[in-house]
């Protein structure tokens, strides 16, 4: 048995209360001994987000981050609950919270974290919980050494699932995903696109350097060469088999 996983959800996974349910029921029956939580905005909420904020005009930097974190943020509270209606201990990790661990510089719309501050503050404020609590983390949303809001950018909540395996050696990260894991081709042009059991890292990387959509590149470079990285079928409803590793 995996005694510590990060499982990060995606926006589809999340876009109706009975999504964030089986989510959240999907975590309550995984067989791990500690567990990890990110999401991500819930469905089309950052597209929302972000067009209301086009549309309002001129918004700063600041501004713009801390308006489009509010999907991720919503989302949480919405896991976390759903987590304790199945019995589950959970805790929200939110960045008004002062137990947030993820630093970032201060590029707003595109920050990078800073591994040392951040990794500190996991083993600080994150760690401690492990075992007895499930921890719900907003994805996509780091904080700057001032205490602002940042976000990394599109797909970032890959990079915090990431980040956080790292800084806490988790065994392994799932990303939950709408696809059976990643296939030998784009189904919409290749009908005979299969599922592919194993990827080999760097394989990974140029296949998302080339647009695949199943995990932001960037966010690779924080994996960890003894932690199993698997992405996984959300209609499955079982985190602990299948995918592609």
């Amino acid at each position: 048995m995996t005694n510590r996983v990060v499982i990060k959800f995606g926006g589809a996974n999340l876009a109706s209360g009975e999504k964030v349910a089986q989510a959240a029921q999907m975590v309550a029956d995984a067989n791990y001994k500690e567990i990890i939580v990110v999401v991500s905005a819930m469905g089309k909420t950052t597209d929302g987000l972000l067009n209301t904020t086009l549309q309002i005009g001129d918004v700063s930097d600041g501004d713009y981050a801390e308006l489009i974190s509010m999907g991720e943020r919503v989302s949480a509270r919405f896991f976390c609950s759903a987590l304790r209606a199945r019995g589950a201990k959970a805790e929200l990790i939110d960045p008004c919270g002062d137990n947030w661990p993820l630093i970032t510089n201060s590029n707003f719309r595109n920050a990078k974290p800073d591994m040392e501050k951040t990794n500190e503050r996991t083993k600080k404020f994150i760690a401690p919980l492990l075992g007895d609590t499930i921890p719900v983390v907003c994805g996509f949303i780091g904080k700057d050494p001032s205490g602002r809001i940042t976000s990394l950018g599109r797909g970032g909540s890959d990079t915090t699932a990431l980040v956080l395996a790292k800084c806490l050696d988790a065994d392994e990260v799932i990303l939950v995903k709408e696809t059976s894991g990643v296939l030998s081709a784009d189904p919409k042009i290749v009908s005979e696109a299969r599922s592919l059991n194993k990827l080999d890292i760097r394989e990974m990387f140029d296949l998302a350097q080339g647009g695949a959509k199943i995990v932001k590149p960037e966010a690779l470079r924080y994996k960890q060469p003894n932690q199993m990285l698997r992405v996984v079928d959300f209609s499955s409803g079982n985190l602990s088999v299948g995918g592609t590793e």
